[in-house]
């Protein structure tokens, strides 16, 4: 009887054990798949990753489709800093007979800057400029500061939230300028569903008296093998006042909201 017990007591010492390992283990993957400031591992203060992706079709009809995205970061102690660019380029042809016409151009580029006040906040400054060759806007650069909350940390599930102000400088594609204050919202939410595959949905609306401009970007990823991983993203921007394009006839006002879906391939270093 003693002989029993004391099996099933290193049975249970056994397995308690098991559970502390893959809990550590869980927790440490969390962290990198979120980035978690203050925790760069083994790897130094300096990571990165990038991703691309490239379809093509022919036959009856001909169209392309490729994107490229990078992000670099550097953290040591409280501070966090943040540089990342993104790219979508799309093009299609009528018909078979006809030549290919680019029909998406976007880019975004983006510098943030953070200090941790305590493990919860932080304080940040950021820089975001975008481009889109068929949207109303030629351009259009944001400056913003302001504080940042760490609402959520548990092992499968992060949320960031910031609350900010700043100024925007804009070019229409009339050659109209606007220069404005801002107030920014940002969130950024990540879900680790297994050991190799998470959930990741960033949201940011920057609003001004001439425009509140909004993108959502939902990405969903599967590693493949090591640090190579399967991205598929959809991006979701809307501008709530746009003007008339005067080149078509009839002339008609931008479409306020623009979508792109990509598939690529990722790869952390």
């Amino acid at each position: 009887m003693q002989g029993c017990t004391g099996r099933v007591m290193l049975a249970a010492v056994l397995a308690l054990a098991t559970l502390s390992v893959q809990a550590q283990v869980d927790t440490t993957m969390a962290a990198e798949v979120i980035g978690e400031p203050g925790k760069p591992g083994d790897k130094g203060p300096w990571s990165a990753k990038v991703a691309g992706g490239y379809a093509k079709t022919s036959g009856n009809s001909d169209s392309s489709a490729a994107n490229f995205s990078g992000e670099g970061r550097y953290d040591k102690a409280r501070w966090h800093h943040i540089l990342g660019l993104t790219a979508v380029i799309n093009s299609s042809a009528a018909n078979r007979d006809s030549p290919s016409e680019t029909t998406a151009e976007s880019y975004w580029a983006g510098l943030k800057s953070q200090y941790d006040f305590a493990p919860a906040w932080y304080g940040f400054g950021s820089l975001d400029w975008y481009k889109d060759r068929f949207s109303a806007y030629d351009h259009q650069l944001y400056e913003a500061a302001g504080l940042g909350w760490r609402a959520l940390r548990s092992e499968a599930h992060k949320l960031d939230l910031e609350f900010g102000a700043g100024a925007k400088q804009a070019k229409l594609v009339s050659g109209d300028k606007q220069n404005e204050a801002i107030g920014l919202l940002r969130g950024l939410y990540v879900w680790k569903i297994s050991k190799n595959a998470s959930f990741e949905q960033k949201l940011a609306v920057l609003s001004g008296s001439d425009n509140t401009y909004t993108e959502s970007v939902s990405q969903l990823k599967a590693g493949i093998i090591g640090n190579l991983s399967m991205v598929l993203g959809y991006t979701w921007k809307h501008n709530t006042d746009v003007e008339i394009d005067n080149s078509l006839v009839p002339p008609r006002a931008f479409d306020k909201t623009d979508t792109f879906t990509t598939v690529s391939l990722e790869y952390v270093f």
